[in-house]
């Protein structure tokens, strides 16, 4: 009998002992956050001010539909100039480096060359023989008129002067078109031993092909410059989206290593398809003019295609884990993780689907990480 009545009260103080331990288990769960049962996660108003949770309802707004894609930044072929000799010649002198700023009318290299000077030779004695052929024709003109000589003198000295003429005028054109001042020539009769080369436009020096002494010919590419006043996007878009696309459409671009991003609409979309990369063109303007690109810069870009109304909520209300999406749901003064489906991002915002909320009840629109590191 004294051995029953000790295993009683053995099993009566481990039923206390059982109980208490549940009430304190559950009461840290309420007070300090933690799961609770079937999944509900308690987080106590100083947890929740503290992690900086902000509840709410999904919002409808309007969501948009992207393409993807990549290109770099360039300018338009005008705003690139390419320097060649108009001569075969000598380089004498370079005054600037690859990545200069020049500004237009700038001295590049000066070129000289033993033809130079036999060419302007040539453009005076023309001059000086075409004043004679000139007076002869008129001179044979008068005495033809007055029969003291014959028609076909005149006519000889009149298809002399015009052989001539059309010597000094084609000369005259090729000394105009090297950059010598033909007028000064014929004026001054002194010959020039070299000729010099300008910045055609301000921008930056991209190539610079010529050292002093080097032989360079016009098919030889000397300089090359670059003027970014006026930049543009210039993506690449596949061939199957290009159905979706339209001019006027707003582009977001991006490069990498840089945190601000670029604003522009699409102004141009190439009717060609690169067959083998299966892309075609399109060029972008951007709403401002940007500073400090390289051009060449590569770039990812999103082209917005259309928009629809959409439920939506803050990205950071999304949990992602395994491929699916989920958010919490406060239900009395718990949280219960909610499996939903994601659609479109856009502008902060992610379209959400599959959610059957009871009428005022809210989600976590901020700091669904942190309910989710307390289970």
């Amino acid at each position: 009998m004294k051995y029953t009545k000790i295993s009683g009260a053995a099993i009566l103080l481990g039923i206390a002992l059982s109980a208490c331990q549940q009430q304190t288990e559950t009461a840290a769960g309420q007070d300090n956050g933690g799961a609770g049962e079937k999944g509900a996660i308690y987080l106590s108003a100083e947890q929740m001010e503290l992690s900086g949770i902000v509840l709410g309802q999904p919002d409808t707004r309007e969501v948009a539909s992207y393409i993807e894609c990549s290109g770099i930044i360039d300018v338009p072929p005008s705003n690139i100039r390419s320097v060649h000799s108009p001569v075969t010649g000598f380089v004498q002198k370079v005054n600037h480096l690859p990545g200069e700023y020049v500004r237009r009318g700038e001295l590049l290299v000066s070129i000289a060359h033993p033809d130079l000077i036999r060419m302007q030779r040539g453009f005076l004695e023309s001059a000086g023989r075409i004043a004679f052929l000139k007076k002869d024709m008129a001179r044979k003109e008068e005495l033809a008129n007055a029969d003291a000589a014959s028609r076909k003198a005149y006519e000889q000295a009149l298809t002399d002067y015009a052989v001539e003429e059309a010597h000094y005028n084609g000369l005259k054109a090729e000394l105009e078109l090297i950059g010598i001042n033909v007028s000064a020539l014929e004026e001054t009769r002194q010959v020039q031993k070299s000729i010099s080369l300008y910045t055609p436009v301000a921008g930056y020096l991209t190539r610079v092909n010529a050292n002093p002494g080097k032989l360079v010919e016009p098919t030889m590419l000397l300089f090359e410059i670059l003027d970014n006043s006026h930049v543009h996007l210039e993506l690449e878009v596949f061939a199957k989206d290009l159905s979706f696309l339209s001019e006027g459409q707003q582009v977001v671009a991006s490069i990498p290593g840089r945190e601000e991003e670029l604003y522009g609409k699409v102004h141009l979309i190439n009717k060609a398809i690169d067959l083998e990369r299966k892309t075609a063109k399109v060029h972008v303007h951007l709403d401002e003019e940007p500073h400090n690109l390289a051009i060449g810069a590569f770039l990812y870009a999103r082209i917005r295609t259309d928009s629809r109304k959409a439920t939506a909520v803050p990205e950071a209300a999304i949990v992602r884990s395994g491929g699916q999406a989920f958010v919490f749901v406060k239900e009395g003064d718990a949280f219960r993780k909610v499996e939903v489906e994601t659609g479109q991002s856009d502008d902060g915002f992610v379209e959400i689907r599959k959610l059957n909320l009871k009428e005022g009840q809210q989600i976590a629109l901020k700091g669904a990480y942190y309910i989710n590191g307390t289970e």
